[in-house]
């Protein structure tokens, strides 16, 4: 399940949280903890304050965000690495 949250931020849209938790059919208080696992294991990245930034002028763009909460969560280079690996999702449910 942690590699389908990776595989959908790779897919490079913004999602919210509620919607991502629909997509992958999970509540979104599992979602949440999933999210704050990949982060402590190094797979995801929060970025601090939000994202305020034009995706031109972000570090993550093309790899974009999960956005909830009052945070947003990207794709960090490990995550990316594990995505590349793993390929695109298997179902597209979007």
């Amino acid at each position: 399940m942690l590699e389908r949250v990776l595989q959908a931020l790779a897919a490079g849209d913004p999602l919210r949280l509620d919607d991502l938790a629909r997509q992958l059919d999970v509540p979104q208080t599992l979602l949440e903890s999933m999210l704050q696992d990949l982060e402590r294991m190094g797979y995801l990245a929060s970025l601090a304050g939000g994202c305020h930034n034009a995706c031109g002028g972000c570090h993550s763009a093309g790899i974009c965000a999960i956005i909830g909460q009052g945070r947003v969560w990207s794709l960090s280079e490990k995550g990316a690495r594990v995505v590349g690996r793993l390929g695109p999702a298997q179902t597209a449910e979007r």
